[in-house]
């Protein structure tokens, strides 16, 4: 008799309490991408990108909390030294900071060349002196490659060739 007294309010305290399922964002992994520059008499600048980046969900990207990348640049000189010429600076996306730019302008090369209006997947460096940007590839998915152009003074600028994103 008490049963069937208590089994509603029982039975509405189970389904108040119940834990309703939820939808999980599943955020890209980081990554590190590598790419180097030969200089003459056997220099080179050595560009890591690290963080997460954001992959697109269909045609247009999604920026998702949380997704953030840096860059080392160093100097490594005929006899292997390395010096530090920037360390872990914060990477700028190009669409964020100029979304109506002509893209394709920036001398990229290849698949790494981008277009007009859709900067997806390139990037700035403000704290460098006379501009350094990166390429990823491809757009859709994890990057499995990057290509630096690096402006060492007004006009002159250097470029890599294909780095490695794992």
């Amino acid at each position: 008799m008490v049963f069937k007294v208590f089994a509603p309010v029982l039975l509405a305290g189970l389904v108040a309490g119940a834990v309703l399922p939820a939808t999980a964002q599943v955020l890209p992994k980081p990554m590190t991408c590598e790419a180097t520059i030969l200089l003459d008499q056997g220099s080179s600048l050595i560009y890591r990108l690290n963080g997460i980046v954001p992959n697109p969900t269909s045609d247009r990207p999604q920026n998702p909390i949380g997704t953030s990348i840096n860059m080392t640049v160093q100097r490594r000189d005929r006899a292997g030294n390395l010096q530090t010429l920037l360390n872990r600076v914060r990477v700028n996306n190009l669409e964020d900071i100029a979304p109506d730019a002509d893209y394709s302008k920036l001398p990229f090369t290849g698949v790494f060349r981008g277009q007009s209006n859709n900067g997806f997947r390139l990037y700035s460096v403000s704290s460098s002196t006379h501009g350094l940007y990166a390429s990823l590839r491809p757009t859709r998915g994890q990057p499995q490659q990057m290509q630096i152009v690096h402006y060492l003074s007004r006009g002159n600028f250097v470029r890599s060739t294909a780095g490695t994103c794992r």
